[in-house]
């Protein structure tokens, strides 16, 4: 099985990145992420049982002011504009070891707690038979996810602390074992990009150093499919919901957008009228802030599957 490692770390998604790694439609293939830097070794958040491991994952080289290293490019055979690249993520297995930062202030503090003197920190966390061991009283389960899945824009290159209708970095939960992401294919061949693993992460990611950051192997098939005519930002399936997505400030934005792409979807492909998919929707849409402190904020819009099942 092929695999795409942590050797080669891109900080921004680009046509131009070299490509470490071809695939097929159709081929399951792995992808090794690198952790965000986190703290120094030597900090006192850093607990001393963990620090040996957590040297291996980490690493000094990283640059101090990107984060959301993403592994690939990958590049997938016969992918062109007029498609979408389907990423069905399989499994994700995180590293044994993550860590969580605030970093002092945050797009999702409220302005009067603005000096309540709660300063940058950080927490290194064991992941010990799948949850989190966050003190010597509680654990909490994980749910690995994917934060940053995306395609190379057509014309720009972005930094990976940004989402669009590339992909990027999302930061939504659901992009987790049994998702299938898809998006807009920009240029030919695509250029993958994979990368910041969370072992869990909160709504609205409010910290700012992300939820329990990790690294760890991805196992990955793509698929490509023609795109739908009104299809421009990203969507999500699992077994269970319909999703779209969007990422804009202000926040409403980002909702708007997100509602929007739903509505469409279920004009193209559930054979709704505009007007009754907006009155379906009130009644059964579920949506939710999942980033809040990116340049952009990311909004989710689900619908159950089995609500649509009489439509087809």
């Amino acid at each position: 099985m092929q695999r795409a490692t942590r050797d080669v770390l891109y900080y921004e998604t680009g046509a131009d990145n070299p490509v470490t790694m071809t695939v097929q439609p159709g081929e399951v293939f792995e992808v090794q992420t690198q952790m965000n830097r986190g703290p120094d070794s030597d900090s006192a958040s850093v607990p001393d049982h963990l620090r040996e491991y957590y040297n291996t994952v980490r690493s000094d080289s990283l640059p101090t002011d990107r984060g959301n290293a993403s592994s690939g490019a990958i590049r997938v055979e016969g992918a062109h504009p007029g498609q979408v690249l389907v990423v069905h993520v399989e499994e994700i297995t995180p590293h044994n070891i993550g860590w969580t930062g605030y970093r002092g202030n945050t797009g999702a503090m409220p302005g009067w707690l603005g000096d309540s003197n709660v300063g940058p920190t950080s927490k290194v966390v064991e992941i010990r038979d799948k949850r989190i061991i966050w003190n010597d009283k509680f654990s909490i389960p994980i749910k690995p996810m994917l934060g940053c899945v995306g395609v190379a824009p057509a014309r720009d290159r972005w930094v990976n602390s940004w989402a669009g209708v590339w992909g990027g970095n999302f930061d939504i939960q659901e992009v987790t074992d049994g998702a299938q992401v898809h998006i807009p294919i920009q240029g030919e061949g695509v250029n993958l990009h994979v990368g910041d693993m969370h072992a869990l992460q909160g709504d609205g990611e409010i910290c700012g150093g992300g939820g329990i950051e990790t690294g760890g192997i991805a196992r990955l098939r793509v698929e490509l499919k023609d795109k739908p005519a009104n299809m421009t930002w990203p969507r999500i399936e699992n077994d269970e919901y319909i999703m779209t997505t969007a990422q804009a400030r202000p926040a409403e934005d980002a909702f708007r957008t997100a509602l929007s792409e739903m509505l469409l979807w279920l004009e193209d492909e559930y054979n709704f009228t505009r007007k009754d998919a907006f009155m379906f929707l009130a009644q059964v849409l579920e949506a939710r802030i999942t980033q809040f402190v990116n340049p952009t904020f990311s909004y989710v819009a689900k619908v159950k599957k089995e609500y649509l099942e009489w439509t087809k």
